[in-house]
């Protein structure tokens, strides 16, 4: 009989329209592609180069560089970024100090002067008596008739026509390095030493409106601007970083493989790819019959994973619940005692992605519309006691008869990550909660204890939580996956930065399974991925066992990984290679 691997495509249609239903695959994931494309290697002509502090000017699809060359002379070069050419700009006013687009012109700042320049011609069109206090760079902007310049903790204020000064605006931020234009009448006020925080800052009620932080080197933020709402652009020949940025629920994401699902509420970003491969390697200790293996395979598509290409071993029988959970059912011939085999049996093109979800503040919870469509997943059981004092205690506590899902996720996301990893013994809810540690099982048992008692369906997740710089994976971790009405099934991860945060996660897990309870109904005795079929559960004494998943990453990026939680390399199982036990 032939055992290699073999090629097949299998509808079960029953599980996939079920699944569908349920939210298990969502296939309308919008690739969101850059404005602009960015160059991988920039340089300016005849080795002229940029000071840190001096933001370029952004207008029209052209960024505009002040540059100075070793005989310390100064030029202005544009730089077309759809035609990524350069085009040196006649300028002989001396140094620039700080300029900004105003009205379909250019207002550029030296040292004794304000001019006004044509941006297409490069005519000087005014010439004012605007002397700066330094011959420092200084961010400035025009708005709603006024020209405002940055100073230190104030904003100096002048007529835009007569330049007659203002009173100053007193900043809200302390060591604010650089103003920029944003929406309407707000300007963004951007320093690099608490963080790299951005407020945006109304200057006609002088209030910060939002604050975020910007993932990125410090030094880059000086050398940002807003192309658009939510399109911020990072163009910085000092530190080589150069792209576009995605402003999404408050928060910065880069736009490298990023994509948004369609209805906008969600996205997924910074892919990594591998080829995966399942090899189960098997020793005889007596002769064996032809034996049957069920093989749990990873999900073929979430929110957070993809899987093409696949290829199974032959003869096996695929199957596929209404969750998404897919199994294989693999037939071995027969064996001689002291005979191994070392058979490939699944291999598949895996993509994996960090994901964030957009929460509708407003939404409450519904008990009765989950109880009718998700009553496995509101069900008690011994590992949460939803009526345990404990547990109704603790939820108590916390929720404070808060009705909206984001209030009731963020609390409990805050409160159990806040619980001291430590390897556990597969405890109950309250038995976690007075002791205050856990393992990741443990943590997931609590979060689904407090979130079921409330009406909001939950359920653990069998998953691999990945060293990305390793070529196998070990299965050791669980987290836990909760229904919202509109978004679907959304990740609850405690471990994993950013910990606190409902829905978003950015450990990139590779997700084997999704189940009501710790049971997985065709693997007993473990949380294990592969186990003789139980009518042949009889010869496993015959037969020694190891399934080794193997991954070879495509295109690696070699980031280091973020606060994965300990490996427990001490387990017994997963360093006999006898089966691979998930924490």
């Amino acid at each position: 009989m032939k055992q290699w691997i073999l090629g097949f495509f299998l509808l079960v249609v029953g599980g996939v329209v079920s699944a569908k239903e349920k939210g298990e695959f969502v296939s309308d994931w919008i690739p969101v592609s850059p404005t602009f494309s960015t160059p991988t290697d920039f340089s300016f002509p005849e080795s002229e180069s940029v000071e840190l502090f001096e933001s370029f000017l952004y207008f029209q699809t052209h960024l505009y560089f002040q540059t100075k060359n070793k005989d310390k002379q100064f030029s202005i070069y544009e730089y077309n970024l759809e035609t990524a050419k350069f085009q040196i700009k006649p300028w002989d006013k001396g140094k620039v100090l700080g300029w900004t687009e105003c009205k379909g012109d250019f207002l550029i700042q030296t040292k004794r002067k304000l001019y006004g320049v044509n941006p297409h011609t490069w005519e000087i069109k005014k010439d004012l008596d605007l002397p700066a206090n330094s011959s420092n760079w200084k961010d400035i902007l025009c708005s709603e008739g006024r020209l405002v310049r940055l100073d230190k903790d104030d904003l100096e204020v002048f007529d835009l026509e007569t330049l007659e000064e203002k009173p100053k605006i007193r900043l809200p931020m302390k060591s604010v390095q650089r103003i920029v234009k944003g929406s309407k009448d707000e300007i963004l006020l951007i320093s690099s030493f608490s963080g790299n925080t951005i407020q945006s800052f109304s200057l006609l009620d002088t209030q910060t409106k939002r604050e975020w932080k910007f993932p990125t080197n410090h030094r880059a933020l000086f050398k940002m601007t807003q192309i658009s709402p939510d399109r911020f652009l990072v163009f910085d020949p000092i530190t080589k970083i150069y792209g576009e940025w995605l402003l999404f629920d408050d928060h910065f994401f880069p736009l490298v493989g990023l994509s948004k699902r369609s209805d906008g509420n969600v996205i997924r970003f910074s892919p990594i790819s591998s080829n995966l491969q399942y090899q189960l390697d098997l020793t005889s200790t007596g002769d064996l019959p032809e034996t049957d293996y069920n093989v749990i395979l990873p999900k073929k598509d979430t929110y957070a994973q993809e899987l093409r290409e696949e290829t199974f071993y032959s003869p096996s029988v695929f199957s596929l619940d209404e969750t998404g959970n897919r199994t294989l059912t693999v037939t071995i011939p027969s064996m001689k005692e002291g005979e191994s085999k070392s058979i490939p049996i699944y291999y598949g093109k895996l993509t994996r992605f960090k994901i964030h979800w957009k929460f509708d503040p407003n939404l409450i919870v519904k008990r009765e519309e989950s109880e009718s469509k998700f009553p496995n997943e509101l069900r008690d059981d011994w590992f949460v006691k939803l009526e345990d004092p404990v547990v109704v205690g603790k939820r108590e506590e916390l929720f404070q008869g808060k009705t909206t899902i984001h209030e009731i996720l963020s609390e409990t996301a805050k409160y159990v990550s806040s619980i001291p990893y430590k390897s556990g013994k597969f405890e109950a809810a309250p038995n976690v909660i007075e002791k205050n540690n856990g393992g990741c099982t443990e943590h997931s048992y609590v979060t689904m204890s407090l979130l079921r008692g409330v009406g909001i369906p939950a359920r653990l997740v069998w998953n691999y939580l990945p060293t990305e710089t390793s070529s196998e994976m070990y299965f050791n971790h669980k987290y836990v996956e909760v229904w919202v009405a509109g978004l679907g099934w959304i990740p609850m991860e405690p471990l994993v930065p950013p910990k606190s945060k409902p829905g978003v996660t950015h450990a990139r897990h590779l997700v084997f399974s999704v189940l009501p309870t710790p049971v997985h109904p065709k693997i007993s005795g473990g949380d294990r991925l592969v186990q003789l079929t139980k009518e042949h559960l009889s010869y496993g004494k015959k037969v020694k066992m190891k399934l080794s998943i193997l991954k070879k990453e495509k295109g690696e990026t070699g980031e280091e990984e973020e606060g994965v939680l300990p490996v427990l390399k001490n387990n017994r199982s997963i360093l006999s290679g006898e089966e691979m036990v998930v924490p």
